[in-house]
């Protein structure tokens, strides 16, 4: 979860940000602003990241943060105007808020094939994995971010007022607002459910974000918010017991989400053969069951062999 910007860009970021804040900041300044803000996309990466974070320090500003008592005494023993003692409490903050944002630690968490994993988190938070999932969490003290690079989690959020919990899938960010939620990603397709609460998505070219609540899902797709559909909130999570529920799905993404918990391919040696609809609840731990009604529901037959399944009309 590497920043898009280096070091020396937020810098200068933070200190276009102090000077606009100036009531001396007069329209020649503010062109060189905006000359330097489009020189190169990290500037307005950097930017945005100041104002963030100047955003969170809302209910915090009161707080101890590196070069804060430094400021205070150097203000103390020059006596500046008020405008230079904000504009020196601004620019401490902001770059101690940084500081410590920056030096937060990111940390990798991964399943393999068959396997789920539950993390507790020091906020409280918990987030149950599934198979084949990676997710990187990075906690700082005004952030929590995770980034989930491929598979599905349920997250269970603790709420905090001051820092906020989102979760980053492609081109998709997930903003909690206290909530419990799913997240499942799969090549170019994003799934979220909302099991409590709602949440809040926001593709990354949009500056608006939808709200989604609780008992729906909705697909980021093609890079764009697909519609909002109705969900079972009792059948949404019922991998965490090892199970699969499926309702009129076709056989080809039936095998698709099994496959997901064995080392095994399955081939359709007849194609008609995926589009077939199946109903039913299965275990994910073991496929045998599956595919004896598999022989018994349709007329195929099934040829087991040790990392491949194929499936032939009968």
């Amino acid at each position: 979860m590497t920043e898009a910007y280096s070091r020396r860009a937020f810098e200068q970021a933070v200190a276009w940000f102090v000077a606009l804040q100036d009531e001396t900041c007069d329209d020649k300044k503010r062109a060189g602003f905006q000359k330097w803000l489009t020189r190169n996309e990290s500037h307005a990466l950097a930017y945005a990241e100041a104002e963030k974070l100047w955003g969170t320090l809302d209910g915090m500003k009161t707080a101890e943060v590196p070069g804060m008592k430094a400021a205070r005494n150097a203000r103390a023993r020059t006596r500046p105007s008020a405008g230079l003692g904000l504009t020196l409490t601004i620019l401490f903050l902001l770059l101690g808020a940084w500081r410590l944002d920056y030096s937060a630690p990111t940390v990798l968490y991964s399943t393999g094939v068959g396997q789920r994993l539950s993390i507790a988190l020091e906020d409280g938070t918990n987030i149950q994995m599934n198979t084949k999932t990676q997710l990187q969490v990075r906690l700082s003290w005004f952030r929590r971010d995770i980034a989930l690079l491929e598979g599905e989690a349920v997250f269970s959020v603790a709420h905090e007022p001051f820092r906020a919990f989102t979760v980053t899938a492609g081109d998709l960010q997930i903003r909690d607002i206290g909530t419990r939620f799913d997240v499942y990603r799969k090549a170019q397709d994003i799934r979220v459910a909302v099991l409590e609460g709602e949440v809040a998505l926001k593709p990354k070219d949009s500056w608006l974000d939808s709200e989604l609540q609780a008992g729906f899902s909705r697909r980021f797709s093609n890079g764009r918010l697909q519609s909002v559909e109705a969900i079972d909130r009792n059948k949404e999570s019922v991998w965490l017991d090892g199970r699969l529920v499926f309702e009129h799905t076709p056989l080809s993404e039936v095998i698709e989400e099994l496959a997901r918990y064995h080392e095994v391919g399955f081939v359709f040696a007849d194609p008609s053969l995926a589009k077939l609809t199946l109903s039913g609840t299965f275990d994910t731990g073991d496929l045998n069951p599956f595919l004896n009604a598999l022989e018994q529901m349709f007329p195929l037959r099934v040829k087991r062999q040790p990392d491949k399944i194929t499936l032939s009309r009968r």
